[in-house]
Order: C-alpha cells, then sequence, then structure tokens
C-alpha cells in the first residue's frame, strides 16, 4: 500500500519499487502510475526509462502509452525513435549528449534506464552488468549545474563528471557528498579554483583523478585554510596540469598506492609522509628542488618518477626501497 507523503506525491516509494535488484517491478509501477496520474519530470522520467528501455516489448509499450498521455507530442516522437536505436548507444555519455528535455528529469530517467537493463541480465548477470550498473559517464553532458536529482543514483561506484569549463564543481560538492557508495570520481576539462577536499569524506572513495585536459586554468588550485584534508580510503590520486597552492594542508592519505601529481607546481610532498603502501609517484614537471627523505621508508615503491624538477640534491638511500623497478630523477648542477 502506498501511503502519500507530505509533498502530495509518491515519488519515494515508487522509487524504491523500481530499485528493487531481486525483482522487476516496472509493471507495478506502471500500474500505479496509471491510476495516479503522471504529474512531474521525475515521473515522467521513469516511464520515458521504461517505455524506451525495458527489454519486454509489452511492458515498453504500457510505458509508452502514459507517455503519451502525460507528455508533449515531441517528448513521446522522441521516445519512439530512442526505443528503436537504443541499441545502438554503446555508452550512456553518448545517449546523454543527444538527449535534451525540460519536460524530462534526466536523472529519474537513467535510474529506469538502469534498472531495465538490470533486469535483462537476470538473474545472474555478470560482472560486466553489475560494473555497468553501478558506472555513469557524464562527461559529454552539457551541463552547467547537475541538479538535486543526481542523488537517486546512490548506488553508484563510478562516476565521470561533466568535461567542459563551465561545468561548476563547486555547486555539485554537496551532491557528491551525499553519494556515499562512490569509488571513483573523474573530474576533467574544467576550471577548478578551490581543491574539491570535500570529496575526501566520502567513506569508500578510492581514486581521484583530476585532469585539465584542452582546459589552461587561469590561477592556481587552492587548497582551503584549515586541514589536514586527508582520505583514509583513498589508493589512487592524480592531479594532472593543476597548479596546486596550499599542498602542505593535504594528507594523510594512508593507504594511497599510486600518486600521480605532473606539473602540479609542487615544492613540496609532505602529504605523502604516510602513504607506507605508495607503489607509484609521478612528480614530474614540478618545483622540488629535493626529494624528502621519508621516500626511503616508502618501501612499497615500484616506480619513481621525479624528472624535470630543479633538484639539487638526492639524500635517499635507495637501498632500502628494494621493491624499486623505475627511477627517473635528474640532478642540475649549478657552477
Amino acid at each position: 500500500m502506498l501511503i502519500e507523503d507530505s509533498t502530495n506525491n509518491y515519488i519515494p516509494q515508487i522509487t524504491r519499487l523500481l530499485c528493487d535488484r531481486e525483482r522487476d517491478n516496472s509493471p507495478l509501477v506502471l500500474d500505479l502510475l496509471s491510476g495516479l496520474g503522471v504529474s512531474n519530470t521525475q515521473l515522467l522520467g521513469y516511464v520515458f526509462g521504461i517505455a524506451v528501455f525495458h527489454p519486454d516489448r509489452e511492458i515498453s509499450q504500457r510505458a509508452m502509452k502514459l507517455l503519451e498521455r502525460y507528455a508533449s507530442g515531441q517528448t513521446h516522437q522522441k521516445a519512439l525513435r530512442l526505443r528503436e536505436t537504443s541499441a545502438y548507444f554503446y555508452e550512456e555519455a553518448e545517449f546523454l549528449s543527444r538527449y535534451k528535455s525540460e519536460e524530462i528529469d534526466l536523472f529519474h530517467l537513467l535510474l529506469a534506464s538502469k534498472m531495465c537493463l538490470w533486469h535483462r541480465y537476470r538473474p545472474e548477470p555478470d560482472s560486466n552488468a553489475e560494473v555497468a550498473f553501478r558506472s555513469l559517464d557524464l562527461r559529454r553532458l552539457p551541463c552547467e549545474h547537475l541538479p538535486p536529482s543526481l542523488t537517486v543514483l546512490n548506488f553508484l561506484t563510478f562516476l565521470a563528471l561533466p568535461a567542459h569549463r563551465r561545468f561548476d564543481l563547486e555547486s555539485a560538492l554537496p551532491l557528491l557528498a551525499q553519494m556515499l557508495q562512490l569509488e571513483t570520481i573523474i573530474v576533467e576539462n574544467i576550471r577548478i579554483e578551490r581543491f574539491p577536499v570535500a570529496l575526501f569524506s566520502l567513506p569508500r572513495l578510492k581514486a581521484l583523478i583530476l585532469r585539465k585536459g584542452n582546459f589552461r586554468p587561469r590561477g592556481p588550485m587552492l587548497v582551503p585554510e584549515g586541514g589536514p584534508y586527508g582520505c583514509a580510503s583513498l589508493e589512487r590520486l592524480v592531479c594532472e596540469g593543476y597548479p596546486i597552492v596550499g599542498a602542505e594542508r593535504l594528507g594523510p592519505f594512508p593507504r594511497l598506492r599510486e600518486a600521480t601529481l605532473p606539473r602540479c607546481s609542487l615544492t613540496t610532498l609532505d602529504f605523502l609522509s604516510q602513504s607506507q603502501y605508495l607503489e607509484h609517484l609521478n612528480v614530474r614537471y614540478n618545483h622540488l628542488e629535493s626529494l624528502p627523505t621519508f621516500l626511503a621508508d616508502l618501501t612499497a615503491l615500484r616506480t619513481l618518477d621525479a624528472s624535470q624538477n630543479p633538484l639539487r640534491s638526492l639524500m635517499l638511500d635507495l637501498t632500502r626501497l628494494q621493491q624499486l623497478e623505475v627511477l627517473d630523477v635528474v640532478i642540475r648542477r649549478y657552477v
């Protein structure tokens, strides 16, 4: 039995029905919406997603009739065309880059599409189905701000954010902080004025990847005052081409295995001092005049690339780095 909530709608309960991974509740959702009506962008998103992506033609057709009844003719025609071509979209980013409507909430549509595709592979979905279900690539989505409805996909473990210079990462951080299952976040080709330390609060975060791409930063990326800003779960930190100011306020990262930090204007690596499991360190093209002696304590190191730095000396006891396979360091000698 559905209980009407304080906002006079049934969206949370219908969402829970739709998100059942053990049972395909799409027919039940359509039954309920046939009686309740479809009066907002979120519910239209569910209907649109079922109409386009459900593998059962009869269920898809039922959703299409609901869409014809409650949506505009243009949206209905768009759904008809997409249903016939959805099999040709190899990734969601391609689909997202082509679909745009103020009548349909995109992230409720995506939830419906992911549930439809999940149930297509039941009762024994393979690992690829699991990865596809929990991943979302928005790099080709031409939006400046992510809506609150992003959090309806709170089961995601992999998220690549819109990759264009107008995307507002700062406004998205409060939403991302609510997505507690996230393990990998990719940010690229955007302006970042402040290091997104808020993401370090995510309890399962394993990889944070920041790449400037084709965007040329106007100024450095500032680590906020205070700190230190570390992450107990982080295993991979990539920051390519974003100059960092205040790096001494970062860390610790006790589980870090990879730190790829080229062209970040770094003058210190102290934030890595407690990264005892670090295996790969790339700090090319920075402003390091020396390498910290604590690197000799990181005995798991396999690769160390500190080339293209103004290094004046190397005071490391390399004999302790028994796992080291690649070392690229050039010492500048001044006369």
